[in-house]
């Protein structure tokens, strides 16, 4: 009976562990499917800023009262009155939804870390990456980090001539994409 018990036991150890990793593949597939979107997207606004003659630009901030921490992305257009939402016409500059249960930690060459902080509409923030109508853009990286070790799991970087390179754990090269 006792080694009936133990076999039990140990299959169910053995289910245990085979479904968190299983579980944990599926949100690694996840992140990686963000990390990649958005680094297209952020390919995008600078091809369509050097198109349209018009600065655009992505501004991240952290979701209102979600628990767990989420994120979002908003595309802004420059105009003469300011920074807008682009046009209605394209669904490529629709808000952004990130993954959650991660924390985001957004770096721009020569500035402190930059704290994402809940949206407000009222505020007219501007953005903090931008893609500039002459083909620049705000040289920086953007990275996910595990809220539970703070480890990185990917970081995309960009260089003033939106250049991306993404990399999983922070370190090793995964992809480039000519901006």
């Amino acid at each position: 009976m006792i080694e009936l018990l133990v076999a039990v036991f140990v299959i169910v150890l053995l289910t245990g562990v085979v479904s968190l990793n299983v579980g944990r593949g599926g949100a690694d597939i996840s992140l990686d499917s963000e990390a990649r979107h958005l680094s297209e997207l952020l390919s995008f606004a600078s091809s369509e800023a050097g198109m349209s003659a018009s600065d655009h630009g992505l501004l991240l901030n952290s979701a209102p009262s979600a628990n767990p921490r989420r994120y979002e992305g908003h595309w802004l257009r420059r105009v003469d009155q300011g920074w807008v939402t682009p046009r209605a016409s394209t669904d490529v500059f629709a808000d952004l939804r990130l993954a959650e249960g991660y924390e985001l930690r957004l770096s721009l060459e020569g500035q402190p870390d930059i704290e994402l902080a809940p949206y407000d509409p009222d505020l007219k923030q501007p953005p903090q990456v931008v893609a500039w109508a002459g083909g620049e853009m705000t040289p920086g990286a953007l990275e996910w980090l595990d809220s539970q070790t703070g480890d990185v799991l990917y970081r995309l970087e960009w260089d003033l001539l939106g250049r991306m390179v993404l990399m999983p754990k922070g370190s090793e090269l995964d992809t480039r994409n000519g901006g």
